[in-house]
């Protein structure tokens, strides 16, 4: 079988790697080989760079409505190729078709909130009197070059979470995707260069995470570092940037609880458990990590919950890291008296879904994010013990509250110190409202409104005369 290979994307152009250094890509079904890309050097990220910083003024400078139809552009011809973006996303990380169909779906329409948002950048006139113009004119423009890295759990969605919103604002991008999964976001580059929009605005460098990231973070021609992953990387992130005072967003790992309240409609409650629980074999940063149950129906929640887990089957773990890692999670369980079911090797990297009860802070699966496919389940005597428990490790990604007076239930979802909080179900993400991290859990915002001025940079021009 004839391998493909994947080259940068700079300028417009393809480009092989310096010395022509490749790596490959294995797959996590079967462990062949389904590609090889291209590994940039520091060489080749200093080009990217300097592409698009020489594709900055033109863009920065279009009317906002020709940058909001440029972008509508790149929304169609990625809505027409969305079937095989999913694929690759299958392909190279292991999430089951629909899985990654329903990711691909959900970034398309990012891509089209953000053409729209782009039409929407008015500057602000307030007038002082004494003749038109004088006064306060106020205006926003695109920060500048933006490097954007991301992670291989959601190697689509977390690409144009940065990218949109970016070239809504009037930036370019070098995008830098996981070494793990780069397949379908180097195909999301290549969707957005092939939809017309000008040579060096979008950017895609490949290879080796750890040099390739801090080449972009310490580059004098990056100003923005946009970056989703685990927080021991963004602490490397932001000491690089920091000397040279560039502007970060920040988007890292979660620990979610979910707060189910004693009169909460128990159907609805495990529905949230087990789909945010095990989606992407618990591969997210929204997961459902805990669930606080009161004690009086934590038999009944189980017993429901177990129901709905037998019927789960889950996609390979995208790395041997995690896979390995959720046996040290279950091994860390058990020495810790927690009760374990299920969690076992299906085959190869698949795992069976996994439940702990009987644990409680101490033990590293209700201390640390996970990441692989387990919930643990803990019984609560009062809702104040429920909150504080929610709200004990430094995180604050995402939370889930479910409770039948929707008063109370809103008071307890406020109470939880999370960016984002869903009340009675478990879509978490729409391309209008901002999705932020608190505490531990990031800098910053992405979507909504929020996720648009993170790539703006604002001037005041005071006319007095």
């Amino acid at each position: 079988m004839t391998v493909p290979t994947y080259p940068l994307i700079i300028g417009g152009a393809d480009r092989e790697a310096e010395g022509g250094a490749t790596l490959d890509v294995p797959s996590p079904h079967t462990g062949e080989v389904i590609a090889r890309i291209a590994s940039a050097s520091a060489a080749d990220v200093d080009a990217a760079v300097g592409a698009a910083r020489a594709a900055l003024p033109a863009w920065r400078a279009l009317a906002p409505l020709e940058r909001g139809a440029a972008i509508a552009r790149m929304a169609a011809l990625f809505d027409q190729e969305a079937g095989d973006v999913a694929r690759l996303v299958h392909e190279e990380m292991g999430k089951p078709l629909g899985e990654a169909q329903a990711e691909v779906a959900r970034a398309g329409e990012v891509i089209h909130h953000f053409a729209a948002e782009a039409e929407r950048l008015w500057e602000q006139y307030l007038p002082a009197g004494g003749g038109f113009g004088r006064g306060n004119h106020v205006r926003g423009e695109g920060i500048g070059v933006v490097a954007s890295i991301t992670p291989w759990n959601f190697p689509v969605a977390l690409v144009v979470w940065k990218l949109a919103p970016a070239l809504a604002a009037g930036c370019t991008l070098v995008v830098k995707p996981a070494q793990e999964a780069p397949l379908a976001a180097w195909r999301v580059c290549d969707i957005a260069r092939r939809s017309g929009l000008p040579d060096g605005v979008v950017n895609c460098v490949l290879g080796d995470g750890p040099p390739l990231g801090e080449a972009l973070a310490t580059h004098d021609g990056v100003d923005k570092v946009a970056f989703t992953g685990s927080r021991r990387v963004a602490e490397l992130i932001a000491g690089w940037a920091a000397p040279r005072l560039k502007a970060l967003s920040l988007e890292l790992g979660g620990h979610g609880p979910l707060v189910v309240l004693d009169d909460a409609d128990l159907d609805v409650a495990v529905d949230v458990a087990a789909t945010q629980g095990f989606a992407n074999a618990g591969q997210a940063c929204y997961s459902v990590n805990r669930v606080l149950v009161p004690r009086a129906r934590e038999a009944e929640f189980l017993d429901a919950l177990r129901a709905r887990v037998a019927t789960i089957e889950l996609g390979p773990m995208a790395t041997e890291r995690g896979f390995e890692r959720h046996r040290v999670l279950l091994d860390d369980a058990r020495a810790g008296g927690a009760t374990v079911e299920g969690g076992e090797v299906i085959e190869g990297r698949r795992l069976a879904p996994a439940l702990v009860t009987n644990a409680g802070p101490g033990v590293k699966v209700v201390d640390e994010e996970p990441f692989t496919p387990i919930v643990t389940v803990m019984p609560y005597d009062t809702v104040d013990e429920a909150v504080a428990e929610a709200n004990r490790p430094d995180y604050g990604l995402v939370g889930y509250v479910c409770g039948g007076d929707l008063r109370r239930t809103m008071d307890v979802a406020r109470r939880l110190e999370c960016g984002t909080v869903a009340v009675n179900g478990w879509r978490v993400v729409v391309p209008h409202a901002p999705y932020a991290g608190w505490k531990g859990s990031g800098v910053g915002a992405e979507l909504g409104h929020p996720g648009l001025e993170a790539f703006i940079r604002w001037q005041h021009a005071r006319v007095l005369a």
